[in-house]
């Protein structure tokens, strides 16, 4: 993916405006598949153990399911298509929005 600008929704929630690659889907990830890159990335299950919604200190995941997450046929690894990325905390400096984006350009 990658990030192409930033805008706020109708809530005034600040947004990552992003474009993605067509993905070769193997099949659609497990729900552990999913937690381990997650939590390889610093984010934890922060629903009930669902597996839909994950936490960074900086970045909450949303909508993370099977149906959103898929295995690529020539990496063999989760690829995350139509999730929602959210800010825990608003960014207050440029400097905090970079350190945002490089931090989500590293789950890929």
């Amino acid at each position: 993916m990658n990030v192409v600008g930033f805008t706020r929704d109708s809530d005034g929630l600040f947004r990552i405006i992003l474009t993605q690659p067509y993905v070769n889907c193997l099949r659609l990830a497990t729900k552990k598949e999913i937690d381990n890159m997650v939590a390889a990335k610093g984010f934890h299950d922060n629903w009930n153990g669902q597996g839909v919604n994950y936490i960074s200190d900086r970045l909450a995941l949303e909508d993370m399911h099977p149906a959103n997450v898929f295995i690529d046929k020539i990496t063999d690894s989760p690829i995350c298509i139509d999730c929602i990325v959210k800010f825990v905390t608003a960014p207050s400096l440029p400097a905090d929005i970079k350190g945002i984006v490089d931090e989500y350009r590293n789950m890929e």
